[in-house]
């Protein structure tokens, strides 16, 4: 199971460009479950998978992943746990 619990991450922090990209965010996803995130350009939605991925660290709030806190983890300790597909824009040829 994948627990995103109360996970907090702002950008530019002090800065006239702060962005409070995550405020509040809990999710529970159980094993074997399917979950679609969906909203508006600039609403979190990549900000949340790169914080699972551990692609920056959140301020506040945890990520536990079967029972295991990852909150701190490097993104290289991660990745035997958690793949990302990214989106290819490019149809291949032939299609």
């Amino acid at each position: 199971m994948l627990k995103i619990d109360n996970i907090q991450k702002t950008f530019n922090v002090g800065t006239v460009n702060e962005v409070k990209a995550l405020e509040n965010i809990s999710i529970e996803v159980e094993e074997s479950s399917w979950v679609c995130v969906l909203g508006t350009n600039g609403s979190g939605k990549s900000t949340i998978l790169n914080a699972v991925a551990g692609s920056f660290p959140v301020d506040e709030g945890s990520i536990v992943l079967n029972g295991v806190d990852i909150t701190k983890w490097s993104e290289n300790n991660r990745a035997k746990y958690i793949g990302r597909v990214f989106q290819n824009p490019f149809k291949p040829r032939g299609l």
